[in-house]
């Protein structure tokens, strides 16, 4: 009965340590990818043992684990902080983002198993669903599922595996994408939006009718709507065009493409 016991108890505590850290991830990564915690701020993480009523153990697997998707840096000795997103940075994630995504969408098309197709459709959906509704987050998390269940059709785990991290470290740069707030007008953010519903409807019939130089291609001019939109960003950040609060401001995200 004690070992019963015990074992109850370990089991308990597994899970209140699970549920603390997934907490702590996810409360992390909304600030993150929302901008609310800006590129090079330090973590304060007594402030977040406070508001989330846990210990530092679960916050401290919350940081690996975004640490691993790129979010945050882990400096030794010094705690932790918001990933820069400096330009030599930004141009290395774009570069490396753009051969994985060509190379997933690709085995995508000539891989995708029927059930494959059905899920990318039905987020393909959710997409669009979500623009029709101006929902700004739901568009930034739907284009990560959509393009996660994208590589996780390719048929190598490996693959795959390294394309999510990119696109999870992606994130705030679908944040200059899709926010109202990072487009000097509302017809300039409307046209990049209609590319990107395009652009998916486009990479969807080639991976239907593995089309594989199709997809290839669509993924390649797809990555490069993420680059032109960056560029444009600190093209007109540094002319002071955009609003107070936005990257414009941010530490860590200056120098030009």
């Amino acid at each position: 009965m004690r070992k019963k016991a015990e074992a109850a108890q370990d089991a308990a505590t597994k899970h209140v340590k699970g549920s603390g850290a997934s907490k702590a991830y996810q409360l992390l990564r909304d600030r993150i990818v929302s901008l609310e915690m800006h590129p090079g701020d330090d973590i304060d993480e007594q402030a977040l043992v406070d508001e989330l009523g846990i210990s530092r153990t679960p916050l401290r697997e919350a940081m690996i684990r975004l640490a691993a998707e790129g979010l945050i840096s882990l400096l030794p000795n010094r705690g932790a902080r918001v990933s820069s997103m400096d330009i030599p940075q930004l141009q290395e994630h774009l570069e490396a983002f753009e051969l994985t995504q060509r190379a997933t969408t690709r085995l995508a098309a000539l891989r995708r198993t029927p059930a494959d197709l059905v899920r990318i459709e039905a987020l393909v959906v959710a997409f669009e669903q979500a623009h029709e509704k101006e929902d700004v987050n739901g568009m930034i998390d739907g284009n990560w599922e959509l393009h996660l269940a994208i590589g996780n059709a390719c048929g190598n785990r490996v693959l795959a595996k390294i394309y999510a991290n990119l696109l999870t470290e992606n994130l705030r740069i679908a944040r200059l994408a899709m926010s109202y707030e990072t487009f000097p007008t509302q017809e300039a953010r409307q046209a990049h939006l209609n590319r990107i519903l395009e652009e998916h409807r486009e990479i969807l019939e080639a991976i239907r009718v593995r089309d594989a130089e199709r997809a290839d291609q669509l993924a390649a001019s797809h990555t490069n709507l993420a680059r032109k939109r960056v560029t444009e960003y600190i093209s007109l950040s540094a002319l002071g065009s955009m609003a107070v609060g936005t990257l414009a401001n941010v530490p860590g995200l200056t120098g030009g493409i």
